[in-house]
């Protein structure tokens, strides 16, 4: 009986390694001076015909600020989420509709926890692929104080 346990569990295990990867890239943000308050932007156009596709960056620092990402497009069909990595389990957040613009959505996050963040944006797997353009607004901001890094200044280290 023990061993059936443990067999389903590196099965499930095992099937979370299984899944398709995903085409990613970094959000490099800016740091924009304002006097006694943090300010980083990122900002990203592309389209997405199908499949996904993924943002990375890590918040090496974060006190007294908030986190705030927008997404607008053209057309429906994009959904989005903000994933902090984490262990044992990851926090996620989705992307809101906003009730006067279908086309648009945001995450707002109050303090956030310093660590690895990924925003997926994901159109399924399309018969006929129409791009759906895309544009992403992230800042972090506050009276607080952030830092923040992106993969190759991780990877550099």
């Amino acid at each position: 009986m023990k061993k059936n346990h443990i067999l389903i569990i590196y099965i499930f295990l095992i099937s979370l390694e299984c899944k398709q990867p995903i085409r990613h890239e970094p959000l490099r943000f800016e740091r924009i001076q304002k006097a006694e308050t943090s300010i980083f932007q990122a900002q990203t156009d592309s389209s997405l015909s199908s499949g996904a596709w993924e943002y990375r960056f890590k918040l090496t620092e974060a006190r007294e600020v908030k986190l705030s990402v927008n997404l607008e497009t053209n057309r429906s069909g994009i959904t989005a989420r903000l994933t902090r990595k984490g262990f044992p389990f990851p926090s996620s957040f989705p992307c809101k509709k906003s009730k006067e613009d279908s086309n648009r959505c945001e995450i707002e996050i109050k303090n956030p926890e310093s660590g690895e963040y990924s925003l997926v944006l994901d159109r399924g797997i399309q018969e006929k692929p129409e791009p759906v353009s895309y544009r992403i607004f992230a800042a972090i901001y506050g009276p607080g104080h952030a830092s923040i890094a992106w993969e190759e200044e991780i990877v550099h280290r």
